[in-house]
């Protein structure tokens, strides 16, 4: 079984947005706390509510630490949500994906959080109560601020409590929809606030997004400060409408919820703003942070306050030495769904595969996204093959990639892995939204209202032709152009914590072909002795276990027992 040495888990800097110390958030919780009356005297470093709302330089402070607050993998080595769903799976047994999610384990008690506590209940409404100070205080003390500063701020914290809604209503469905600050001083009953219907939680985001996009501007005063724009806001709900139009959420089939996702999605496109990167492989290092292509990502700054990312998803025997923990390891469904340079599929008898040279002749972004059998990285030839360098740990017995394959994506190769951990040696940001998502959004829901169109084709064909394949066949139905984007939204953005919500939203997961039902595949590849040559055989890696019950997350039992007025999701 996977084990790590325990002083590499040492605490990691979060992000320090471009901006002074974020202390100012801790400090104004503090507040909270009683004093005896001999120990109450007053501090003259003391951070007060009147002193944090005093001026624009010190609110900002706040507004800054909320959006610190946005989760990230990239800081979080055991909670990649690639390995929640189908695209990684790794062998750590004590690893949430494989212990709990593919497992079929999911509970009241034993509920996933995703990274950084991505949907963690308690911790998204601590967040959510962060900005509804904020936007209670801002009012009280508007006359500190400019009309400017204020219409600005309050939009980027609208945009902000609507994408921790988001988080929640993507885990939970309907949820407690507050818009204020609750006290218990005040109105202790008041707490306990019931769920709210799917519907009515879509309409609570779509509003606050609504508000956002018309308060924020069409692009960054200054560009690397991370802040929200008027496109943020509007990919935000185009994503919660897409979400909500799905077959999870919109049990009817009511075709106007996918329209709906359409017009907003398209809204971005005809922002005329973003345009995409020419190069994906390159589009994820640091030094293209907030290129063209980004709507909106969380940002970091190398060492000062980065992430250990090449550290612990990259390769794990590199160059003779144990480096990385190989937390990426794709299965084999994934790089069997990445198309030929021709643009076909692999099945497709015109592709010209050769499944006994299944890496030649690939997709260009095969081989952006996976290091396989033979792949150069770091001046180093990986060989998952039985005797290679990195050679296929089916047993789970070691670090190495129990798949036969290591990611590539979003990884910088000129970042050793023991200088990753070390340093926290990447400035890469997190890419949240991007243009190439907005496409398939829009591509997706726009066949879904309506079906097939030009619009479509374009949106499609923009993406097929940075990846320099030729453009899709004309005269595809509903049903096949719903297949060909499923599937183009697993390659395009693999390895960016999209998979997880994608295969729920679908109903994919469960049942007899369920996705997270079927057993997780590697590539074994065992060498000739007397000739050398390599025979490639698909191996079984993981048995796994999902219920269809599963594709909404249960409410916390601890939550519950605070909050009588919560109802369990069906099936816990």
């Amino acid at each position: 079984m996977r084990t790590f040495n325990l002083s590499c888990f040492m605490p990691t800097p979060t992000l320090l947005r471009r901006a002074p110390a974020l202390l100012l958030g801790a400090a104004l919780l503090l507040n909270g706390c009683k004093n005896d009356d001999f120990l109450n005297v007053e501090s003259k470093s003391a951070v007060t509510e009147v002193s944090a709302y005093s001026n624009e330089t010190n609110a900002d402070l706040i507004v800054n630490d909320i959006y610190n607050n946005i989760p990230s993998s990239s800081n979080d080595p055991t909670q990649t949500l690639e390995q929640y769903a189908d695209n990684s799976f790794c062998g750590a047994g004590w690893e949430t994906g494989q212990s709990v999610v593919r497992a079929g384990a999911i509970s009241p008690a034993n509920v996933p959080n995703g990274p950084s506590s991505m949907w963690r209940w308690e911790d998204n409404y601590s967040r959510i109560r962060k900005c509804n100070l904020f936007l209670q205080n801002v009012e009280k003390y508007s006359t500190n601020f400019s009309a400017s500063w204020k219409t600005q701020r309050v939009g980027e914290v609208k945009f902000l409590r609507a994408l921790y809604y988001t988080y929640l209503f993507t885990s939970y469905g309907g949820v407690a929809l507050i818009d204020k600050p609750l006290d218990a001083t005040t109105d202790p009953d008041g707490l306990f606030v019931a769920r709210s219907t799917i519907d009515q939680t879509l309409a609570f985001i779509v509003a606050d997004c609504d508000a956002a996009a018309a308060s924020l501007p069409t692009t960054a005063a200054r560009k690397g400060d991370g802040r929200a724009t008027k496109g943020a806001a509007l990919a935000l709900k185009g994503w919660a409408q897409l979400f909500a139009a799905s077959p999870l959420a919109n049990t009817s089939n009511d075709v106007a919820k996918w329209a709906a996702a359409a017009a907003t999605n398209k809204q971005v496109l005809d922002l005329n703003v973003y345009s995409l990167f020419p190069d994906l492989g390159t589009f994820f290092l640091q030094e293209n942070n907030d290129n063209q292509e980004v709507i909106f990502n969380k940002e970091y700054i190398a060492v000062t306050a980065g992430h250990s990312k090449e550290g612990t998803y990259g390769p794990v025997n590199v160059n003779g030495v144990t480096q990385g923990w190989g937390n990426y390891q794709p299965t084999q469904s994934l790089v069997d769904d990445y198309l030929m340079s021709n643009g076909l599929p692999i099945t497709d008898p015109a592709s010209g595969y050769d499944p006994q040279n299944p890496y030649a002749n690939r997709e260009k972004r095969f081989y952006q996204s996976i290091l396989y059998d033979g792949a150069p990285w770091q001046s180093d030839i990986l060989t998952m093959r039985i005797g290679g360098n990195n050679q296929i740990d089916l047993n789970s017995t070691s670090d190495i990639s129990n798949t036969g394959y290591y990611g590539r994506k979003t990884l910088d190769e000129r970042i050793p892995a023991q200088t990753s951990r070390a340093l926290n040696a990447s400035g890469a940001n997190y890419v949240i939204f991007r243009l190439g998502e907005v496409l398939l959004s829009y591509a997706e829901a726009q066949n879904e209202a309506v079906g097939p169109g030009a619009g479509v084709y374009s949106a499609l064909n923009q993406l097929r032709k940075r990846a320099g394949l030729p453009d899709l066949a004309a005269g595809m139905s509903q049903s096949q152009l719903r297949d060909y984007i499923r599937r183009e939204r697993r390659i395009e953005l693999a390895f960016e914590d999209k998979r997880w919500f994608d295969i729920r939203r679908w109903k994919i997961t469960a049942g007899s072909t369920g996705v997270l039902n079927t057993p997780s595949m590697g590539m074994l590849i065992t060498p000739d002795k007397a000739t050398g040559k390599l025979t490639y055989a698909k191996v079984k890696v993981f048995e796994n276990r999902f219920f269809d019950f599963q594709n909404w997350m249960p409410i916390p039992q601890e939550d519950i027992a605070k909050n009588t007025k919560l109802v369990q999701n069906a099936g816990y």
